[in-house]
């Protein structure tokens, strides 16, 4: 499910808030953030060192601008050169392409997406349906033949494009400009080369070919949509334009049928992979290592049984190296905020490989050898793992992710024999590391990207040495705010919730405040972090007059096993209960929180929770404003839904106590929808059965209607639903 306003990618470089003045918000305080993205456009992003160490490369827009530019940074000399711009044409992206974005949360325009070779000399740029080569040293740029290319993807020397078209998988060599169609007879329910909805939207995995490290062959998936539901989006604000076609596995409904092919670089016969469909309909990881095995992580449809498979690739047979069990459900990563290496990561001579198991309270790292039997234990048992970064083979040595205090995300040094973590670059806040793609180096890397948001409010790309030494910073053109949000920290309730407050900034101890729960409380989504750049859309709302409050519930990760899977078979109880408590329990703390006068408002999830908690807790909160919200769960996509509730057909009771529907009659206090008319993420027919239910009732609400999808990329659009939430919550909560 999509995060608006929380998603970690935008968290680790985004900026602080404006401060306003007293009594209201700066007249463009929401606008200033629209514009800038949380003052985010003009940070580097997507940063890949290369190989040697020598440069990095990185994309960049301007401070208010979406036209993202590729750029690579000397880091001897520290200076910085373009590589490449995009065109000025407009873009013009197909449905299919424009679905693929959504999938992958890219509203940036430009250079979206590069690849590098193994070498480091050779770089793939895509610019909508179309790519260019950047050969470097000397930085040319010559363009691939061709347009109406999608998922491209770069083949280990660098010399051929594997990329779709029309359905089918293409190899484009780069020499001689060559296109070999590698299949055919693909359709729009046929199609080869990319990954199903489920995998893209809830899996995140967005590829669906995979080069062989010797780039000599590929692995495709192949995906039947033909049984999966038809849905159909128009957009009102076009009615001369027939409405796109989506096929959307609801829960309980058919999923795509997905089969993966290996096949030679210059085409002809597939063989196909032997995997059980309906044991295994989920295919969450695919790693074809330079040494090692190719390998697949697959699960059932309820997500509790998961595998690792090993292809033979010349007979397509698999062998099963090792299975996890989980009666709630299984993670694919312990934070998916958090980014980090594809599980399995084998050692560069395939002599073992890394994995990570969520088998405890807390996760952790091993290594297991070849055939998939447990070696030991790289992390401690109890230590707070989070994610692997890089494997060092050469020094015996692992960089990973991990989380010492549930509000930070730090990068620790281990042992690969095991042993205690030690710090190497883990201050207070948010830590993201990358690395240069060759995981196999057996030399180890020189230098790896530290992309931070700090407790301090430091916020940038720095470069570091092996051992956490800061060597340099890559140049970011981001506008700088007024100043940081002061986020109180809290841990509240019997159950030690994590909590954050933020007051207006002309705020006077004393004084009495009106509330606003700001609420995602769902899966996969941890709100509280130690790094006051995430709070700036709330400490905005705060200065329009209110005391903001975020709490982590049951149900959130970042804590331990039982906590994140309590919400087993309903996704709503627990975590009310925890919002409410949470709340109360920071009132009882905050003698300016006014609890006579307290609001709710949130996105997606936050939508969802929002409408329950206006609706189910009239005592609590006075007023509600809810984005996108998901009414019906049996209205959602199956990967994600299936995970927490089952299918409808097997657990109607879950459903029914998740259902918003199930409680709409009681609406009390005033309520706010905000709904994009062309979402296919949560499908707007959520918000028309909802506001039929309100109105059957004779329950009054308020309707705002959205041009657009669920991410709401245009920023004056955005600042306006910012504003007429804001006006909203100040009004209703009028004391």
């Amino acid at each position: 499910m999509t995060v608006f306003r929380h998603g970690l990618a935008a968290l680790l470089i985004a900026a602080g808030a404006l401060v306003g003045q007293p009594g209201h918000a700066a007249p463009d305080c929401f606008e200033t953030l629209a514009q800038t993205r949380n003052f985010t456009l003009g940070q580097p992003r997507h940063v890949v060192p290369l190989p040697d160490g020598t440069h990095v490369l990185y994309l960049r827009s301007g401070p208010r601008d979406t036209r993202l530019r590729l750029f690579e940074y000397d880091v001897g000399s520290r200076t910085e050169r373009e590589l490449a711009a995009p065109s000025l044409e407009p873009e013009h992206l197909s449905a299919e392409e424009r679905a693929r974005r959504e999938r992958a949360r890219m509203t940036m325009s430009g250079i979206t997406d590069f690849a590098v070779s193994d070498s480091g000399d050779t770089v793939l740029i895509s610019q909508a349906d179309t790519l260019s080569v950047v050969s470097l040293p000397q930085g040319s740029v010559a363009p691939l033949p061709g347009r109406g290319w999608i998922a491209p993807r770069l083949s280990p020397d660098g010399q051929a494009v594997a990329v779709v078209r029309d359905h089918d998988l293409h190899v484009v060599e780069r020499a001689t400009g060559q296109d070999a169609q590698l299949t055919r007879g693909g359709t729009e329910t046929l199609t080869r080369g990319v990954a199903e909805f489920a995998a893209a939207e809830e899996l995140d995995r967005a590829d669906g070919v995979w080069w062989s490290p010797d780039s000599r062959r590929l692995l495709y998936e192949e995906a039947d949509t033909s049984a999966v539901e038809q849905h159909f989006i128009a957009d009102p604000s076009h009615p001369q334009t027939p409405p796109t076609a989506f096929r959307y596995p609801r829960a309980g409904t058919a999923n795509a049928r997905i089969r993966f092919g290996l096949i030679a670089r210059e085409g002809g016969p597939t063989t196909w992979v032997k995997l059980d469909q309906a044991e295994w309909p989920y295919v969450a990881r695919v790693v074809w290592p330079q040494h090692g095995r190719l390998t697949m992580v697959v699960l059932n449809r309820t997500q509790t049984r998961e595998a690792l498979v090993a292809i033979d690739t010349r007979t397509g047979d698999t062998a099963t190296l090792l299975t996890e069990n989980d009666p709630a459900w299984l993670d694919l990563t312990a934070m998916n905020e958090a980014p980090g290496r594809p599980m399995p990561v084998w050692l560069p001579d395939g002599s073992a490989f890394l994995w990570a198991a969520d088998r405890g309270a807390t996760w952790q790292l091993e290594l297991r050898r070849a055939d998939g039997t447990l070696d030991h234990a790289v992390t401690p048992a109890g230590w707070p793992f989070v994610a692997l970064n890089d494997a060092d083979a050469a020094h015996r040595r692992v960089i990973v992710t991990g989380s010492p205090d549930r509000l930070s995300l730090g990068l620790y040094g281990v042992d690969l024999a095991g042993g205690q973590p030690s710090p190497v670059a883990a201050q207070p806040g948010l830590h993201s590391a990358s690395f240069a793609e060759d995981l196999s180096a057996e030399r180890g890397h020189a230098l790896f990207a530290d992309t931070v948001s700090l407790a301090d409010g430091q916020a940038g790309t720095i470069l570091r040495a092996p051992d956490g030494r800061a060597t340099g910073e890559l140049p970011n053109h981001a506008e700088l705010p007024g100043s940081l949000p002061e986020v109180e920290y809290l841990t509240v309730g019997p159950r030690s919730l994590d909590a954050a407050i933020l007051r207006p900034a002309n705020f006077l101890p004393g004084s009495q405040y009106p509330v606003v729960l700001s609420v995602y409380a769902g899966p996969t989504v941890k709100v509280v972090q130690r790094a006051p750049r995430l709070s700036l859309e709330n400490q905005c709302l705060a200065d329009h007059g209110f005391i903001v409050v975020s709490v982590d519930g049951r149900g959130t990760p970042g804590r331990d096993h039982d906590f994140e899977h309590a919400t087993k078979g309903n996704l709503i109880d627990l975590p009310l209960d925890d919002q409410v408590e949470g709340l109360q329990a920071a009132g009882r703390l905050v003698p300016e929180m006014d609890m006579r006068h307290v609001g709710v408002e949130g996105w997606s999830f936050g939508g969802y929770f929002t409408a329950m908690a206006t609706i189910r807790r009239p005592d609590v909160f006075a007023a509600g404003a809810a984005g996108a919200p998901v009414v019906d769960f049996a209205d959602y996509d199956t990967a994600y839904t299936e995970r927490y509730l089952d299918t409808p057909q097997n657990d109607a009771a879950g459903y029914r106590a998740s259902n918003v529907l199930t409680y709409a009659p009681s609406l009390s206090r005033p309520l706010l929808i905000m709904h994009g008319l062309t979402d296919d993420n949560v499908y707007f027919e959520n918000t028309v059965k909802l506001t039929q239910a309100l109105t059957t009732a004779g329950r009054p609400y308020r309707l705002l209607l959205l041009p657009g999808t669920h991410l709401l990329p245009d920023p004056l659009i955005r600042a306006r639903v910012d504003e007429t939430r804001a006006a909203f919550l100040r009004e209703t909560l009028a004391r």
